[in-house]
């Protein structure tokens, strides 16, 4: 029995992998919809961008209340509820009959996918414990780093071929299997789905911390003075979680010095990750004249190529050091962008390979900052701790969007090759933190499972 216990059933890890890429890939699914979004509802690319940025915003607001929710309604039960209100909302996103109705239903669908993928870390952390810890590295890999590659084909094949619309409807069968797998087949061990019911949720550290990356996000695309009051925010939010018994985010996490190394390095890892993704359908199909099919599956290439590195997570930390798997990683991804540059200053070219390197080096990042910062943490503190590596790295990504839509507004076709230059330079800083780590023994203690 307990055997078994230890082995968890694979339509259990099949219902919680498809609720959490749900998540992901509608980060990115409407990437390739974006030109056709802009020609159809008319607007600036900053204003048809918000589609994408306020979805990420609101999953920022809502992912810290999830642990704290999770511990008083049950693991279990919290993830179900966020699947289903997260079809639901992707109903409405099918339905809207202009922009700001298709917003408002994409911040609906961000609050409900705030918690879905950290939350799943965390479910594959407590089901794969101890030495089994890269399965979980690897499971929860590949819904975080391939939804943001793999949604762009799909939602190149869907809008080509069925319009817009259907890269919502096609949440509605897929959620519902991942509702349906979890509630039937997922069994967390005892004690994980207890339901707590202490205390109160911290909404002041809520609201202190939906204001001030708000904040940052409308001053990203519009006005820059907003930095100043998001700046102000963010200690009052750093000092009352400090001092609040229950606090909505437990910094206490940060004690762990990989992680805090990991959080340095995670918004411009998003950066990169995301900005590249939102570049590269405007560069094929604005520029190079490509189909919204052919454009989704040029950067699915990636998609392929970033899979097959994380999925080799466990042998890949037992060979190298996490160090040296990010700088590999930023290597590659420097590399592709220069080529990408390249392509866009010229308005033809290959784009295939550079875009199959981006999936590597993204890939090979992911495997190694997920392998400095989890494989020594206490179980316990693996949901708060991969929150807040899933918020940073989304904060990055959201700003560098809404920074990159502002440049096209304003700069035409020129900023994409403007684009693709400032994120191969910040690749390598990307990394640097974890780089750089002077860890001795700990950072050793990554290359192989005891």
């Amino acid at each position: 029995m307990k055997d078994r216990a230890a082995a968890p059933g694979a339509l259990a890890v099949l219902g919680v992998m498809l609720g959490a890429m749900l998540q992901a890939i509608d980060g990115s699914i409407v990437n390739v919809a974006i030109p056709k979004l802009r020609d159809g509802f008319g607007g600036s690319l900053t204003e048809v961008g918000w589609v994408i940025t306020g979805y990420a915003l609101a999953s920022l607001v809502a992912m810290p209340l999830a642990p704290a929710l999770a511990a008083r309604l049950g693991l279990r039960r919290y993830f179900a509820g966020s699947v289903a209100l997260f079809v639901l909302a992707s109903a409405g996103c099918a339905l809207a009959s202009g922009l700001s109705s298709l917003i408002t239903f994409r911040v609906l669908q961000g609050v409900a996918s705030g918690g879905l993928w950290p939350l799943s870390q965390g479910i594959f952390m407590t089901l794969y414990a101890g030495e089994r810890r890269g399965t979980a590295v690897a499971l929860a890999g590949v819904a975080g780093v391939i939804g943001p590659l793999s949604g762009p084909p799909l939602g190149g094949l869907l809008t080509d071929a069925f319009g817009w619309r259907s890269i919502f409807w096609i949440n509605l069968p897929l959620g519902a299997l991942s509702l349906w797998l979890v509630l039937r087949h997922l069994r967390l061990p005892e004690g994980e789905e207890s339901v707590r019911r202490k205390g109160r949720l911290d909404l002041l550290g809520a609201l202190l911390l939906a204001l001030a990356v708000s904040a940052m996000q409308v001053g990203t695309a519009h006005h820059a003075w907003l930095f100043a009051p998001a700046a102000a925010l963010l200690v009052l939010f750093v000092v009352h979680v400090r001092r609040s018994p229950a606090p909505i985010v437990d910094l206490a996490v940060l004690r762990h010095a990989p992680l805090g190394r990991t959080l340095l390095a995670a918004p411009l890892y998003g950066a990169c990750l995301y900005s590249s993704v939102f570049l590269l359908p405007l560069l094929l199909e604005d520029q190079l004249g490509a189909s919204a099919a052919s454009a989704g599956a040029v950067v699915g290439i990636g998609g392929i190529i970033s899979a097959a590195a994380i999925v080799s997570s466990q042998p890949l930390l037992r060979r190298f050091a996490a160090g040296h798997l990010c700088i590999a990683g930023a290597a590659c991804f420097t590399i592709a962008m220069l080529l990408l540059a390249r392509v866009a200053s010229h308005g033809a070219g290959d784009a295939i390979f550079p875009q199959a390197l981006r999936g590597l080096g993204t890939g090979l990042c992911y495997v190694g900052m997920n392998g400095f910062a989890f494989a020594t943490m206490p179980g316990r503190d693996t949901a708060t701790s991969a929150s807040l590596f899933y918020l940073s790295r989304q904060l990055g990504g959201s700003l560098a969007i809404a920074l990159l839509a502002a440049a096209f507004d304003a700069h035409g076709q020129s900023a994409s090759v403007y684009g693709f230059i400032a994120l191969a330079a910040l690749a390598p800083l990307s990394v640097a933190p974890i780089a750089l780590a002077r860890l001795g023994r700990g950072d050793k203690s990554l290359t192989r499972e005891r």
